[in-house]
């Protein structure tokens, strides 16, 4: 039976939106009885639904064997044809949850021609002599996927005479997925080439295209076009979102970088329930509303890193992929990121089994696999709860005996009885080609034990994302994170810290609290300097 996925006030929008469209869009969907049967009527009853909403979408069907399917040179079940013959755009497997928004995006580029990057990713493109297939491997609950696929499909529209794009999902296409250590997403590649594990910024992703492996380092756009600001937020997390919007309504001119993700680790976290205003509020949905509300107010550039931060002029020259920019002051609110066990074999096995975003991998293990999280703190909980509830056989691994996280998610982990290993610690990550156990040492006795598993979710604490604070020289405590005063000051006059990366307590509202002091400390000091009052 062919599922209906798109709720009714969903379609009302999308009718709305497909108002843009321009040229007729052929979609074709080939499938093969017998094979990912679910997922073949997910994507059958997705396109047969959109194309219901504008008659500019033209549906086909075909089964894998027939002509078209070998015309197409299509043998997986499912796959997604877009504007085939016009461009190549392919998804094996439904392009569903978090993919259904490249999707929608991919059907408003091939029928405009028109795609969302910026002019100097087509200036670069412009350089490709070669011809390119990328390679996407995504997760129907990945929020980073997205806008990695479509970096791939818009410059596949852009150069269609030269790249092809492949979105591919990992749990229907699980051969594919431990075949290229594609087992955490986005995972990207140029040809048989691995140029990114994980979401890139938009230069990066084009350079490494052009190239035809990874870049460590991309040029600016250029110094032709510089732009002034009062106050560059650099990462788009809380922090970040709620300093824009006190900044602009106190009359900054402002603008935000972020290199990836909007929202940081709150977008990959599945439940948020003690913020504010909300009971329990989806953590991609709470950083959707901030998202909308900031860019009510500012500029918000996803996908574009800032790389060097020099003070010039009284002020200051920012130089990202999209070209310098001037500031009279900055925010660093660049976050944290996951820390790494250091265990032998994680970092060969990540990728095949070893993750450090349970929203991101986590559906690959949704079907009685089992795994293991390791950690005590809210990030694990939330991740072993998240994890449990997809159907994986979860075991906790933590080297106290007892949990450091919030109250509420120890009662959700025992109620649900799921087994914790304490006093116990990670030795080794073993397996050929993907995790295949684990080896367990008892911190107390030293004792050692094998443990079978598939999967190897690590929560065990962040480090700070402190490279730009590195480079202008603030002053950082032991821990690597930003020294900041009451008023979110750093130790350089004008340069302004918020959220994770000073260090505080990593939740929701102190970030959001921080942001929002910081952006009124550069209100008042930029009209009224404190340094210099103090002379």
């Amino acid at each position: 039976m062919e599922k209906e996925i798109i709720t009714e006030d969903i379609k009302t929008i999308l009718r709305d939106t497909f108002k843009e469209l321009k040229d007729e869009v052929v979609i074709e969907v080939f499938t093969q009885k017998g094979v990912n049967d679910e997922f073949n009527d997910i994507a059958t009853g997705l396109v047969k639904t959109v194309s219901q909403l504008t008659e500019k979408i033209k549906p086909h069907f075909y089964r894998i064997g027939d002509e078209a399917a070998k015309n197409r040179n299509v043998h997986r079940s499912p796959t997604v044809l877009i504007a085939p013959g016009k461009y190549t755009l392919r998804y094996t497997g439904a392009p569903v949850g978090e993919e259904g928004r490249s999707f929608i995006m991919a059907l408003l580029m091939a029928s405009t021609g028109k795609t969302f990057i910026s002019d100097d990713s087509r200036q670069r493109l412009k350089r490709l002599k070669d011809k390119r297939h990328v390679k996407v491997f995504v997760s129907p609950t990945c929020p980073y996927c997205p806008q990695q696929a479509l970096y791939a499909l818009s410059a596949a529209i852009e150069r269609g005479d030269l790249v092809s794009a492949e979105v591919i999902e990992i749990y229907e296409n699980r051969d594919l997925a431990e075949q290229y250590a594609a087992m955490s997403v986005p995972k990207t590649f140029v040809g048989e080439t691995l140029t990114a594990s994980g979401l890139q910024p938009e230069e990066y992703f084009m350079e490494s295209l052009i190239e035809g492996g990874p870049v460590e380092f991309v040029m600016p756009a250029g110094r032709e076009e510089l732009r002034d600001y009062d106050i560059v937020i650099v990462g788009g997390g809380p922090a970040g979102l709620t300093a824009a919007v006190y900044a602009e309504r106190s009359g900054l001119k402002t603008i935000i970088f972020e290199k990836a993700n909007v929202g940081g680790q709150i977008a990959i976290t599945p439940i948020v329930e003690n913020y504010p205003g909300f009971t329990s509020i989806a953590g991609k949905t709470l950083v959707d509303l901030m998202a909308k509300q900031a860019m009510e107010y500012t500029i918000l550039l996803q996908g574009v890193g800032v790389s060097e931060i020099k003070k010039k002029n009284g002020g200051f020259e920012v130089s990202t992929g999209r070209g310098i920019y001037n500031a009279r002051a900055i925010l660093l609110a660049t976050g944290a990121y996951s820390k790494r066990l250091n265990a032998p074999g994680e970092k060969r096995l990540m990728g095949r089994g070893v993750s450090y975003c349970g929203t991101c991998d986590g559906y690959l293990f949704k079907d009685g696999k089992s795994v293991l999280v390791v950690g005590g703190g809210n990030s694990a909980l939330t991740d072993a709860l998240y994890l449990e509830s997809l159907g994986a056989h979860v075991t906790l691994v933590h080297r106290r005996d007892s949990f450091r996280a919030e109250e509420r998610l120890q009662q959700s982990v025992f109620q649900r009885n799921i087994p914790v290993l304490w006093n116990s610690r990670v030795a080794e990550i073993v397996g050929n080609k993907v995790v295949e156990k684990v080896r367990i040492e008892e911190v107390t006795t030293g004792k050692i034990s094998d443990l079978k598993t598939e999967g190897v979710f690590i929560a065990v604490g962040y480090e700070p994302n402190n490279e730009l604070a590195g480079k202008l020289g603030l002053e950082i405590d032991g821990e690597g994170y930003i020294k900041v005063d009451e008023m979110m000051r750093t130790s350089m006059p004008l340069v302004y810290a918020a959220g994770d990366i000073t260090g505080a307590v990593k939740q929701i509202v102190v970030a959001v609290s921080q942001g929002s002091i910081a952006a009124l400390t550069a209100f008042e000091e930029l009209s009224t300097p404190y340094w210099k009052a103090r002379r």
